[in-house]
């Protein structure tokens, strides 16, 4: 693959179609696309002889190559031995990344990723990737991934190539050539390699294309197992090693948390085991980490690292993105209770082993850690706000869990009712004080990082937050509608509902897993507004208007649906109804993983590949309103809302939606 040449800097046969039709100068640097004009504009650069191929979303080119200014273009030789040869062969990587500059415009979004956005700026090295950016070495496949996050929450690149499609669309066209460049390089994958690889499976995840993320992860798993093979023997003595070294760590726990995300549900298997990660250390503090100062930290297990030299010398505290990879191990270890315990096996002792555990790692947290008022606004300040209000999301959506199936365990007993549950022991309040608790937490370290967001930029909160989010208002709001909270708690727990609402719709826009989320936590809104509640109870907002949906799931996922039928279920022919005429009354309301009860969901009635849905969405689901909220909540009452949401929960239909619906 070879990037077309035009013969001259200034020729008029020469100007590509933007130019023409702007009867303006074509001006090619080094006779290379984009031109100036199209460089400055972030257009796509093309010829007149290019003009059909492109339209037809085809590289216009003869010999295929992206579009893009950027970095470490490869080109491929027609020989599948890869041997060197005079033309067309893969350059050394340091050579690739002198052969284009990357423009102001996208440099500047790569910067954005690495200084401020989860998982970059906390799993990379900010100080050589800066440096390398602006010198122009850092590898294509790192630079492409980067910008497939950055795509997501940047007005201008959403613009420029989103179209109808939105923020997945532009991170999508990122996301192609990063794929391509890392397959290109399978053969000897590089650290930056597998740093992409991680983003993409994010990317991917975050698109609802579950397997596709899942095989991803099991790609990156084997790539780092094969570099930490070939790096063992190689540039030792180096004076930068222990940065080499750490940065190798900390991309091997990125992959184990994703490998705990997206493992967490029966029948995927981890990509990451134990004997994997059981002596790699914890990552350092980020000041040891960005200077370059060699530091020994504990294990995940909290035994010494086999590096030290000697029992006597001293251990430094965990770092910022360790203890993130600590909350992430009391998350899934929660995970794991709800996946393999069952209404007869249920135990209280495993419930309040978990939630010791979590405790501990609260415990573990240096001071400026802590959860405590106003130490949210600090970290912001500083820079650490993500990473601070990531750790604590983490702590509090597995708390919420944890006593979310201890009161799910009580109302399923047979024979419960509303005065049962006033003859509950003392202790069951507590849990519902603290469910409350974390979710309040939650909902006030988003509002918080929203207070100190950018007035243009675009709010783009990491998916585990969005579904601790999700967790925390749909678990008060089931609370409220149960009739399990004090009465003078109601005001607060739509409060909370609403501010999660937004949240979510806001998410949904940027990622097509959270989709769902949002209309579920809708109709729980709607019901708790219009519901068999006291009547003197304070009314919220109406739920916000339409958003735009993309593509629910691509052809990948799997077929098996979490959908579960209510008791009372419709007919199949009250399924299907257009939107000229009012939704009939049906059984049935928008599960978490986005379809009706007993009905096919978007990971089950996906689009033929490459089809982009029009602004307007289709229904996912029998009845369901355009604008996302369905219109089967207005029938259902608070009771019918509780015993089918309890029903999800039993089936771990939450979890199935957090993995993007998929195996």
């Amino acid at each position: 693959m070879t990037s077309v040449v035009r013969g001259t800097s200034l020729r008029a046969g020469g100007a590509c179609v933007r130019c023409r039709k702007g009867k303006t100068k074509c001006v090619y640097e080094n006779g290379r696309a984009p031109c100036r004009n199209c460089a400055k504009g972030m257009h796509e650069c093309y010829l007149p002889s290019e003009s059909l191929a492109h339209h037809h979303g085809q590289s216009p080119a003869r010999p295929p190559r992206p579009r893009e200014s950027l970095p470490g273009e490869r080109s491929v030789s027609a020989t599948s031995d890869r041997q060197p040869v005079a033309s067309g062969t893969v350059l050394p990587r340091s050579m690739q990344g002198n052969s284009e500059k990357l423009n102001p415009e996208l440099l500047t979004e790569c910067e954005r990723v690495i200084n401020k956005t989860i998982p970059s700026c906390v799993a990379f090295h900010k100080p050589s990737f800066l440096q390398k950016l602006k010198n122009g070495t850092l590898e294509a496949s790192i630079i492409n991934g980067l910008l497939t996050c950055a795509a997501r929450s940047s007005p201008a690149l959403i613009r420029r190539y989103g179209g109808q499609g939105g923020a997945s669309s532009a991170s999508e066209h990122f996301a192609v050539k990063t794929i391509n460049i890392i397959m290109q390089n399978l053969d000897n994958p590089s650290l930056a390699d597998i740093q992409a690889l991680c983003l993409l499976i994010i990317h991917e995840w975050g698109n609802r294309n579950a397997v596709r993320a899942y095989v991803y992860l099991g790609q990156a798993s084997r790539m780092a197992q094969m570099y930490r093979i070939i790096a063992v023997h190689q540039n030792r003595g180096d004076p930068d090693q222990f940065i080499k070294d750490e940065s190798f760590r900390r991309t091997l726990w990125l992959i184990y948390v994703l490998d705990c995300f997206l493992t967490s549900s029966p029948g995927r298997q981890p990509a990451v085991s134990h004997h994997d990660v059981k002596d790699v250390p914890l990552p350092c503090p980020d000041m040891s980490y960005n200077f370059g100062t060699p530091v020994y930290v504990r294990t995940l297990a909290g035994t010494p690292p086999p590096s030290l030299p000697d029992p006597t010398t001293p251990m430094t505290e965990v770092g910022e993105f360790g203890h993130i990879v600590m909350a992430t191990q009391a998350w899934r270890n929660v995970i794991e209770m709800l996946t393999t315990v069952t209404s007869i096996t249920f135990s209280e002792e495993e419930c309040a082993s978990l939630e010791a555990g979590i405790e501990a790692v609260r415990n573990s947290l240096p001071m400026h850690f802590m959860d405590k008022p106003g130490h949210i606004n600090l970290h912001i300040t500083m820079g650490s706000g993500y990473t601070y209000a990531m750790l604590h999301c983490l702590l509090h959506c597995a708390t919420i869990m944890v006593n979310r199936r201890r009161l799910l365990q009580l109302v399923t007993t047979e024979g419960f009712n509303t005065e049962t549950w006033r003859m509950v022991p003392h202790v069951h309040l507590q849990t519902v004080d603290r469910v409350f608790a974390a979710a309040h937490s939650v909902v006030s370290l988003l509002l918080a990082l929203e207070a100190n967001t950018d007035k243009d930029a675009v709010l783009n909160f990491p998916l585990v937050m969005l579904f601790s989010c999700f967790t925390a208002c749909s678990t008060v709001a089931w609370f409220s509608l149960k009739g399990l909270t004090p009465g003078d708690v109601n005001e607060t727990a739509e409060s909370i509902v609403r501010d999660g609402m937004r949240f979510l719709q806001d998410g949904a826009n940027i990622w097509i897993l959270a989709v769902p989320w949002y209309r579920h936590l809708t109709v729980m809104n709607k019901v708790l507004r219009n519901g068999d509640r006291p009547p003197q109870r304070a009314q919220v907002d109406p739920a916000a208007p339409s958003i735009k949906e993309d593509t629910a799931s691509q052809p990948d996922n799997n077929g098996d649906s979490m959908d579960y039928e209510r008791p009372q279920s419709a007919n199949a022919q009250e399924q299907v109804e257009g939107r000229g005429s009012e939704p009939p009354r049906k059984s049935g309301f928008t599960t978490i993983n986005g379809g009706s009860a007993g009905a096919s969901t978007p990971a089950t009635a996906s689009p033929p590949p490459g089809q982009q849905k029009a602004d307007s969405p289709a229904p996912s689901s029998s009845g369901q309103a355009a604008e996302g909220a369905p219109a089967a909540g207005n029938d259902m009452t608070a009771a019918e809302l509780c015993v089918a949401f309890e029903r999800q929960l039993l089936e771990l239909d939450d979890l199935a939606a957090f993995m993007g619906g998929g195996v």
